[in-house]
């Protein structure tokens, strides 16, 4: 019986709280969360990768590292505003990452094309916060995410291009190298 009083009130609390948050931005966000958990999962999975023993490229693994916490705390950002809205919160299933990489290369690559699918939804969500007349959601997403994305794929697309102007085993190692020493945020504030 407690249960489900704490279950009405629960509902009660929530509706207090919701004003101007349409369903449709609320249904946008949830999806960001799923795409933010995915990115987190798919890069954690290319750090480890480049982590083992028989690849040993400590900074490619902690670019990849940086980059998979970043995607984490964008999840828990949206989640966490999706709370103060009065919304719900639905975690979907997140698909199998790759286990493995080719290159550094290969892995910048999948990157990059996983960074501007994130930025497409982030603009649908942003579309969709200004078709329902909610500058709230829109100033979030802007305020949050939007030039971190424009930046991130930037950042990626100028790796992708140093990679390739000198692709050799030595190049890989001595990008290696400069990741290591260099600023690992992608999404820089």
């Amino acid at each position: 019986m407690k249960s489900v009083c704490w279950l009405n009130f629960r509902r009660v609390f929530s509706s207090m709280v919701r004003q101007h948050f349409a369903k449709e931005c609320e249904v946008a966000l949830n999806k960001q969360i799923n795409l933010e958990l995915n990115a987190f999962y798919r890069y954690l999975a290319m750090a480890f990768h480049f982590n083992r023993s028989d690849v040993a490229s400590p900074g490619t693994f902690r670019f990849f590292k940086t980059a998979s916490d970043e995607e984490h705390q964008h999840a828990i950002k949206i989640m966490e505003y999706i709370n103060k809205r009065g919304g719900d919160i639905k975690l979907m299933p997140i698909e199998e990452p790759k286990q493995s990489y080719e290159s550094i290369k290969d892995a910048m690559l999948e990157a990059l094309d996983m960074e501007k699918s994130v930025n497409e939804a982030l603009l649908e969500a942003h579309a969709i916060a200004s078709a329902n007349n909610d500058p709230n959601m829109c100033e979030f997403l802007e305020s949050h995410f939007l030039q971190e994305q424009v930046d991130g794929i930037k950042q990626l697309a100028d790796y992708i291009t140093q990679i390739e102007t000198s692709e050799c085993e030595l190049s890989n190692y001595l990008f290696d190298k400069y990741l290591l020493h260099e600023d690992q945020s992608m999404h820089k504030k």
